[in-house]
């Protein structure tokens, strides 16, 4: 998993960020963290990710509109980054078009185990 080594996690519940981030410390990536949507698009300019897992339903500017401008906005470092939507809200086939574009996944997070996350990132590598 040698091309996604920088993680930037953006979720505004502290105990899945606190959850997340110890499992992906563990298994060795770098893990940065926000939660709001004006606090990603800070750490996304400072920490320069490869991937960022971005909740859809987040304070200040949503999730929607964070993904719209980590991949539009080179000033943000993110627009050759791996983006994958965090949500409980369904699934993908609720999302626009455009945001299909600028995202490379989608998970419904009551769905996934924690190892899960390791088998997403293999996929985006």
């Amino acid at each position: 998993m040698a091309g996604l080594q920088k993680i930037l996690l953006v979720e505004d519940n502290s105990q899945l960020q606190g959850i997340y981030k110890l499992f992906l410390e563990q298994n060795k990536f770098t893990v940065a963290l926000a939660s709001d949507g004006d606090e990603a698009l800070e750490m996304a300019k400072k920490f320069k990710p490869d991937l960022v897992f971005l909740d859809i339903m987040i304070p200040k500017k949503d999730g929607l509109e964070v993904l719209k401008l980590l991949r539009h906005n080179p000033d943000y470092n993110c627009t050759k980054a791996k983006i994958v939507l965090l949500t409980n809200l369904g699934d993908a086939s609720t999302v626009s078009p455009e945001v299909h574009e600028d995202m490379d996944g989608y998970v419904i997070k009551a769905e996934i185990m924690l190892t899960d996350l390791l088998d997403i990132i293999k996929s985006l590598e």
